[in-house]
């Protein structure tokens, strides 16, 4: 004897598709996706911020590398040669130390102000998978 099998769309099979994840489901993410962009863009912007700031601190340091270089081959002796070697290193640690701290804020500054992007956008679609289902269920 022949079974017979029933065809089902991708989305009915149970554990298939948007079955596994309800917030993969096209028409959710569709309604979402302009508030989806949005969200992107300003974790985006966050992070560009903290690359700028970083290129603009290795350039500092590197225009300070060369100064100092230029310096201490213009120095008459050792003693002074040490000591704008340093004035150098005590500088450099100390910027140092400032800019890993402004970096921590702003990493911290950019997770936070991104997770709240993304968080404003999980009631919105969990209130329109909720009206989904009901409409489904009558």
């Amino acid at each position: 004897m022949v079974k017979t099998t029933t065809q089902r769309s991708w989305g009915q099979n149970l554990g298939v598709g948007a079955n596994i994840l309800p917030g993969l489901d096209p028409a959710t993410f569709s309604a979402n996706l302009e508030q989806f962009f949005q969200a992107g863009s300003k974790v985006m912007d966050h992070w560009r911020q903290v690359s700028d700031e970083l290129c603009e601190f290795g350039k500092s340091c590197l225009k300070r590398n060369m100064e100092v270089g230029h310096k201490v081959t213009r120095c008459g002796s050792v003693h002074e040669a040490l000591e704008a070697q340093t004035d150098f290193a005590r500088t450099t640690v100390q910027d140092y130390i400032a800019e890993s701290g402004k970096l921590a804020e702003m990493s911290t500054r950019a997770i936070f102000e991104g997770l709240s992007a993304w968080k404003a956008l999980a009631p919105r679609a969990e209130s329109e998978e909720a009206t989904k289902h009901s409409m489904a269920a009558e």
